[in-house]
């Protein structure tokens, strides 16, 4: 697995403003936008966000349950996320980009994906996120801020922008999981789709597979399956660039 160091910046209390769309939000933890040289020769077309995401947090909301029709509370785990495409140094065309597998996507498209994925439990459990609708306005009524859906934010990518500059565009959805194992006190969240970078790679077999450039952050809970507490999950190292 190839990593690029991406160390997270701890962020002070700003006011959570749409019109400001550049101002931190409390608590936003900053993944910078990381690409070397050799992704750039490989890839000309190559794009990378800088990914502002929130604690990893938990809300109790009243869901419905499709085969009774009835509502009852439950856990939602959640993580809140912006991200702004930056540009990269120009380094020309010295080299023939490497990863030519397809024609490049015109207007590219960010296409979230995100996966919570127990680290501690017998067998690795993976969670892909869901799209839960009762559950959204709940948590932008929580956290002052309108989020959308990894539906509803599917659309090309928002034009790069250098830090500090006006009239910055850039998206903001979040990721939700619900009926996750209680015992579990370690996970590991990738989030995928914020850059379109690539990486072929020989398989055992002799084979080739194709990885997307990610984020990984590992989270520990200090806490048990009984009392489950948000303000348990903590950090468990910083955030780091890799292909998976």
């Amino acid at each position: 697995m190839h990593r690029f160091s991406a160390p997270f910046l701890a962020l002070g209390l700003l006011f959570p403003s749409l019109a400001a769309a550049q101002s931190r939000l409390g608590g936003e933890i900053i993944v910078p936008p990381v690409a070397t040289g050799e992704e750039q020769s490989a890839q000309a077309d190559l794009w990378v966000m800088e990914v502002r995401f929130k604690p990893l947090r938990m809300i109790t909301v009243e869901l419905t349950d499709p085969k009774t029709g009835e509502k009852k509370p439950e856990f939602v785990w959640y993580l809140a996320y912006r991200g702004f495409v930056r540009p990269l140094p120009d380094r020309g065309n010295a080299n023939q980009p490497q990863n030519t597998l397809d024609e490049p996507v015109s207007p590219p498209l960010f296409i979230p994906e995100f996966t919570l994925v127990t680290t501690d439990t017998p067998e690795r459990i993976s969670y892909p996120d869901q799209v839960i609708p009762e559950a959204l306005p709940v948590i932008n009524r929580r956290e002052k801020y309108d989020y959308g859906t990894s539906v509803s934010v599917v659309g090309p990518i928002p034009p790069a922008a250098a830090p500090g500059a006006t009239d910055v565009q850039g998206v903001a959805g979040v990721a939700m999981w619900r009926n996750l194992d209680p015992s579990a006190d370690r996970f590991t969240v990738f989030l995928t789709g914020f850059s379109n970078g690539i990486q072929v790679v020989t398989t055992p077999d002799g084979g080739t597979a194709v990885q997307s450039k990610t984020i990984q952050q590992d989270y520990w809970r200090p806490g048990d399956q009984f009392d489950l507490d948000e303000l348990e999950m903590k950090l468990d190292g910083e955030s780091v660039w890799i292909y998976r």
